[in-house]
């Protein structure tokens, strides 16, 4: 009896000893060539997400053990289409008002990993983002469309009161939606990855640097009425400026392909 209770410690121990070898020997980290991807988890939201506030698919090439390049793309379209039509009778009417945008933004940069440890790599890196929005509005109302270029504009009507014939008295508010915009930006990023697994990953990771987003015109233009000359068309000067840190939300989820 004693025999067999020494021969089941002694086993016990080689078996720890050896998967601690194994678990020594294994490589968590990505190696050269490798690629990567991720995305977003937010457990106190229950929201899963791409990985920025622009929606990218984000990639990484490992062009050596400690170096990453990294890449993002991201396009994006959104439509409305309303029609209201009575073409018959003596009060006929065609109304339409379609709506559309596009946006297309892309992310490259450059990632240099440290030691860490065997399951720890953070780093730090530098991010460039372009990104381009177009917006287009056509609406049609009888005989006459007007096309608008660069934002979907509303038209609200609401009434304040009668004037002193009795008559009511409207007034129109004016509010533009879904503005086309180009924007650039350049970020210095710092992260880290902690693998769970070989090749599966969790990390986080915050930036600071700029952002510059340029607001285009307004171009309005009509067909089907007594001229054809574009109305109203502005030349806004509007554009917005940031600089300082930034978090990316959530919790970053990746693996290594």
């Amino acid at each position: 009896m004693k025999k067999l209770i020494l021969f089941l410690l002694a086993s016990t121990t080689a078996l720890n000893l050896f998967s601690q070898t194994l678990e020594n020997e294994l490589i968590f980290k990505p190696s050269k060539n490798n690629w990567a991807t991720e995305l977003n988890i937010n457990p106190f939201k229950g929201e899963l997400s791409l990985n920025n506030s622009l929606k990218q698919i984000k990639v990484r090439k490992f062009t050596q053990d400690n170096l990453a390049l990294r890449f993002g793309f991201n396009a994006n379209r959104l439509s409305s289409n309303f029609e209201n039509l009575n073409p018959y009778g003596t009060n006929a009417s065609v109304y339409k008002n379609n709506k559309s945008s596009t946006t297309v933004g892309i992310n490259f940069g450059v990632e240099k990993h440290f030691k860490g440890t065997k399951r720890l790599s953070p780093y730090l890196g530098l991010d460039v983002e372009l990104a381009n929005k177009s917006s287009k509005q056509e609406i049609t109302n009888g005989q006459i469309t007007t096309t608008i270029k660069g934002a979907w504009t509303n038209v609200a009507t609401s009434y304040t009161g009668y004037d002193q014939y009795g008559n009511p008295i409207t007034r129109q508010t004016f509010s533009e939606d879904e503005k086309a915009f180009f924007s650039y930006g350049l970020n210095v990023v710092s992260g880290f990855d902690f693998y769970i697994s070989r090749h599966f990953f969790f990390g986080y990771e915050f930036s600071f640097g700029f952002q510059n987003k340029n607001y285009k015109d307004l171009e309005y233009s009509t067909t089907g009425s007594s001229s054809n000359s574009p109305l109203n068309n502005t030349e806004q000067k509007n554009s917005a400026f940031t600089f300082g840190p930034s978090i990316v939300n959530g919790i970053r989820l990746g693996y290594v392909l």
